[in-house]
């Protein structure tokens, strides 16, 4: 915690230090021109010119190979058929509930199961790239043995299973088996058309190619990556590295050349984790979380020149740790960037990882950022949110006011913004936007709380008092859940650093430290666990925690309760509402930046393009609600379905208004000044200091802290 406040602290000596020199004047527009030569409009990238172009496959549909400059895809397995599609158009229909479909040398195998209490058969069906039936081919399983996929190559076929590799000849006859780590690896055709296995240590985190040994039962290593992906190649390299800068070539001995950088072509190209030989240089680009694209050859005159907007993010210590691909951690964002650079004609936004590809710790990431801001070479944008607090820079007037583009946007207003009035309340203007957003409360039950939209500390008290044993208030609470959900929430309204002045020394944070004193724990263990679905309206707890990730998750959660039930948050020493927003990673634009007035063209077309959680765009979200209220109550729905089954009512839409109409603020909140509250309530909780001791000496620190950081 200590090396936390340090860094913070770091940060905000560094830029004031920023704020205390010479205003640096505003870069000159510069035109990003990639690897184009700006004066001969030759080509000078060191990957190739390339262009993505989209395509269009029947619904439900995913690819599964190319071959020959043919894209094979199957459809999803409905009504006891599979559908499998050649380039869009349908081939053939198996008769049955496919795992999935593969090439082989002669045609498209066709993976069926069929299960008994003896074991199970794998049925291979056998179908020509022209989509007639051939024969199939029954293989007897082990009763343990899960079929995860199946690849042929040579005169082979290879099964890969849970926990092993089990190998056949062309007749069905079993040649090896060869073990590996549970449910790890897959099976990778090389563009040289050898088989490979293929061992990721995690998604975008490196991993181990291997060679696949049938007459010695094993694998035999052939190299390691340490970032990104490696998937198929073509005639001139046996395999492609996907990396977040782009694609690149690479031999059997694991050494690689760009195929194509991504900045080099001005292309946004997210999510691919896998790639598909078109021939001619052409290429099929995807992954179980991106649209499938074409990567073609293009000219230097395809590549139109655009001002270049950098977007900046840190991921949080935890995920620096097992996300180094920010493109992974940060997927949202990396879809928004994409979706803008595709259709902009005048700005393409770059990402940039602070922490290098996790190669530098969030003390390093931050003095590297302060050092490029101190000399005028910070990015245009930031990503504000886990390691990268928006505070530090809102202190030192580092960022831009969002309120002046939004008022001279033609087409847009701050009612039409969800969030507009708790991001200015939290930030004293709108120095951040974020496209979309979900809303972090407590029910209860109408009976108890009516048509209250908050709840105090004293009604938490006497409805705690008031359930029998077994029975709870707040599930898994304990002193420290309490003190940093409600010192949060106080810390609002007890810091004013306009003014560079806070107050922590007075009876209503001492009730804050009593209470959080004097409540009842009750931590989840082995002795104190609840299971249910319904556990409120079942009488077991008292109020619920829901994360209202949808327009009509409100909704859905009153009607999983089955009662009336009241929005109430968390508890607030006033009873105020204790509801609060959360951002979906909020911008901000930094005002020093070399392009600020640009920056709204891309935030502007991530709110208005908003795909998940709730849109903060008004009308986007008044649309999804609209539909929801034709929600065809007939409509077949997969087993994981886990939204409302029938249209949402008119008293459900109407309490949902009211809910955000009565939210002020959101869950940012300042690290540094809650680590001294924790640090000093710690003796006061432990029973070596009384509140007022403790309140006195977050007074003294805090005051210190808010002078320093606040007040000019």
């Amino acid at each position: 915690m200590k090396r936390a406040i340090g860094i913070l602290l770091l940060l905000a000596l560094c830029l004031s230090l920023c704020a205390c020199g010479e205003k640096k004047e505003a870069a000159e527009p510069a035109q990003a021109v990639g690897g184009v030569d700006p004066v001969t409009g030759a080509w000078q990238g060191q990957g190739g010119c390339y262009r993505t172009e989209s395509i269009t496959l029947p619904k439900g549909a995913s690819v599964r190979f190319c071959r020959e400059g043919h894209i094979y895809a199957m459809g999803n397995p409905s009504m006891g058929e599979t559908v499998v599609y050649r380039d869009g158009e349908e081939l053939f229909r198996y008769a049955g509930m496919a795992f999935t479909v593969s090439r082989g040398e002669e045609g498209i195998w066709v993976q069926d199961e069929e299960r008994s209490e003896n074991g199970n058969t794998l049925v291979l069906s056998l179908y020509s790239f022209e989509g007639a039936y051939q024969e199939t081919l029954r293989l007897d399983l082990p009763a343990d043995c899960f079929s995860l996929g199946m690849a042929a190559a040579g005169d082979k076929l290879y099964l890969k299973c849970s926990d092993t590799l089990r190998v056949y000849d062309r007749e069905g006859n079993i040649l090896c088996v060869i073990p590996h780590e549970e449910w790890q690896g897959d099976l990778l055709l090389g563009g040289d058309g050898e088989l490979y296995f293929r061992e990721e240590r995690k998604s975008g985190s490196g991993g181990v190619l291997s060679t696949i040994d049938v007459d010695n039962a094993c694998f035999t290593e052939l190299f390691t990556w340490d970032r990104g992906f490696v998937s198929s190649g073509d005639g001139e390299s046996p395999f492609l590295q996907i990396l977040p800068e782009g694609i690149f070539r690479m031999d059997r001995e694991g050494q690689t050349r760009p195929l194509v950088l991504w900045d080099e072509c001005l292309l946004s190209v997210s999510g691919v984790t896998e790639t598909g030989s078109l021939g001619d240089g052409r290429f099929l680009l995807g992954g179980l979380f991106a649209e499938p694209v074409l990567l073609l050859p293009a000219q230097p005159e395809d590549i139109k020149p655009r001002t270049m907007l950098t977007l900046a993010v840190l991921p949080t210590q935890d995920a620096l740790d097992t996300e180094p691909d920010p493109t992974t951690y940060y997927a949202n964002v990396v879809h928004s960037i994409s979706a803008f650079n595709a259709q902009s004609a005048d700005c393409y936004v770059k990402l940039l990882d602070l922490s290098e590809g996790a190669s530098l710790s969030a003390e390093q990431a931050l003095m590297k950022l302060n050092t490029q801001i101190l000399s005028g070479q910070g990015p245009d944008m930031l990503v504000l949110n886990g390691s990268l607090s928006p505070f530090a820079f809102l202190r030192q007037g580092l960022l831009r006011d969002l309120k002046q583009d939004l008022e001279a946007d033609p087409a847009l207003s701050p009612e039409d913004l969800v969030l507009a009035r708790a991001i200015e309340n939290d930030c004293g203007g709108l120095y951040l936007m974020a496209d979309c957003f979900s809303v972090e409360t407590r029910l209860g039950l109408w009976d108890r709380f009516g048509d209250a939209w908050g709840w105090s500390f004293d009604d938490y008290f006497r409805i705690d008092a008031e359930m029998s044993d077994g029975k709870m208030t707040i599930y898994n609470l304990t002193r420290d859940y309490f003190l940093e959900s409600s010192a949060s929430r106080y810390l609002r309204q007890a810091i004013h650093w306009k003014d560079g002045t806070c107050d922590f020394e007075n009876p209503d944070f001492v009730r804050l430290l009593e209470a959080c004193r004097d409540l009842r724990e009750t931590p989840e263990d082995p002795e104190n666990m609840i299971f249910g679905w319904n556990l409120m309206g079942e009488g077991l707890i008292a109020t619920d925690l829901v994360m209202l990730n949808e327009a009509t998750d409100l909704a859905k959660e009153c009607r999983r309760v089955g009662r009336s039930v009241s929005v109430i948050g968390w508890p607030t020493p006033d009873g105020s509402c204790g509801t609060d927003f959360t951002l979906s990673y909020p911008i901000g634009v930094m005002k020093n930046g070399a392009h600020p007035e640009l920056c709204w063209q891309f935030l502007r077309y991530c709110l208005l393009h908003a795909e998940r959680a709730i849109p903060n765009y008004r009308p986007l979200l008044e649309q999804q609600l609209e539909e929801a209220r034709h929600i065809d109550p007939n409509e077949e729905r997969d087993m994981w379905y886990d939204g409302l089954t029938s249209p949402i009512t008119e008293a459900e839409i109407s309490q949902f208004h009211t809910l955000l109409g009565k939210v002020e603020h959101t869950t940012l909140r300042d690290d540094t000044a809650m680590a001294i509250i924790r640090e000093e309530a710690a003796p006061f909780l432990a029973g070596e200091r009384s509140a007022e001791d403790a309140a006195r000496l977050i007074q003294s620190r805090m005051s210190i802290y808010v002078a320093e950081q606040g007040g000019k």
